[in-house]
């Protein structure tokens, strides 16, 4: 169940003011507020049950929310006096929270003289300019309230909204393993074929060459097995811990799944790495776009044909590229693959998986992208930035 981050942090160097935050956010504790703007009785009732964190300096405010962030417990939004004493001010102090979690909505109280909304939106930057908010001293009760319960509702509406698309990516990926499962059943009972068959004619081989070679034959079997349960198990890992990875590796264990598919389909292979840089990311949900694309290249060959994987790189890029020598994509189909819940495939298809997997490589700061031709064949093309792009 999704968390309902109530956790507010007030920053202003006037403890007086900062008071006056907790009693409008907090009306149980009265039962009426003078608004700071005018005289008029203001009647409270609880209506959210905030947590307020209280601060009186840039450093006070940095050292609690880097402790509650710590602690897994995110403060959600906060109000920001701009100019307080003792170092940082407090646009500075929200850029600093900012290093530590991009997520943290922002409320700058300023005075009209303070400084210029344009000069903020200027240094805040194009990446947070739906995470921030102003408001003029001085404000009213109802002010404080409605820009509270703005923060609150923009970063619970965003958690709720990543936790519903990782479950779409999890269910994605299960049922991409299912697609497969057949595939690996059946070579798992060819490969325990070859190990009972060979074990049992080295029972009775007398010859010592002979019964090295049918040894052998059970151990390279043995192996293939092992190597097969290995890649299902990497593949099938939902950590969002992202690393260092090795796409030509990521490429060849994906593949692995894919033996007997592509055998059984008449699909070759075709190894174009020629790469050994790393990206950072998370590894299961590269090799879930990579198993994707190369599940929908072998459907695109009915007839079999080639399968090309490769990759290269730049100075600041991987490319992953997934080409198929099979039936292209007509061109009033083309415009809608990546939508959500397209599919071309009936009852056969969710979907899902263009959309989850362009959506996954735009959270890496990357890209996917397709190029084709009816009856010349298609090729995908996953680019992913070096580097940590989290």
């Amino acid at each position: 169940m999704a968390e309902n981050n109530q956790r507010l942090l007030i920053v202003d160097d006037e403890k007086d003011i900062v008071q006056a935050y907790v009693d409008f956010l907090s009306p149980e504790e009265i039962t009426v507020k003078r608004s700071s703007r005018s005289a008029n009785k203001v009647s409270s009732s609880k209506t959210q049950n905030y947590q307020i964190f209280k601060a009186h300096s840039g450093a006070e405010a940095i050292a609690i929310f880097k402790s509650q962030f710590e602690k897994g417990e995110r403060i959600a939004g906060g109000f920001f006096d701009v100019k307080m004493e003792g170092g940082i001010d407090g646009l500075q102090t929200i850029q600093e929270l900012w290093k530590i979690d991009p997520d943290l909505h922002c409320t700058v109280v300023t005075a009209y003289h303070d400084r210029d909304v344009d000069d903020m939106d200027a240094l805040f930057g194009e990446r947070f300019k739906d995470q921030w908010d102003y408001l003029n001293k001085p404000f009213t009760q109802a002010e404080i309230i409605q820009k509270a319960r703005q923060m609150i509702a923009a970063w619970n509406r965003k958690r709720n909204l990543e936790q519903t698309r990782e479950q779409l990516i999890r269910s994605e990926r299960m049922a991409a393993i299912g697609q497969v499962a057949r595939a690996i059943g059946h070579e798992f009972g060819n490969i325990l074929q070859a190990i009972l068959g060979k074990a049992d004619l080295a029972l009775t081989e007398k010859d010592p060459a002979k019964l090295k070679d049918k040894l052998t034959t059970i151990l390279q079997a043995a192996e293939r097995g092992s190597l097969i349960v290995k890649n299902l198990r990497s593949f099938s890992k939902t950590t969002p811990e992202k690393k260092e990875l090795l796409p030509s590796l990521a490429i060849e264990q994906t593949i692995g799944l894919l033996g007997h598919e592509m055998k059984k389909s008449s699909v070759e292979w075709i190894d174009r790495r020629s790469t050994t840089g790393t990206v950072f990311s998370n590894a299961g949900e590269i090799e879930q776009i990579l198993l994707n694309l190369m599940i929908n290249a072998i459907h695109a060959m009915p007839s079999g044909g080639k399968l090309e994987v490769g990759c290269s790189e730049t100075s600041t890029q991987v490319q992953i590229w997934v080409k198929d020598t099979g039936t292209g994509i007509s061109p009033d189909v083309l415009p809608n693959i990546f939508e959500y819940a397209f599919t071309t495939k009936g009852d056969k298809g969710s979907g899902l998986g263009l959309s989850i997997s362009k959506e996954i490589a735009e959270k890496h700061n990357g890209s996917l992208s397709v190029q084709t031709a009816l009856g010349q064949g298609t090729t995908f093309t996953l680019v992913i930035p070096k580097g940590d792009v989290s």
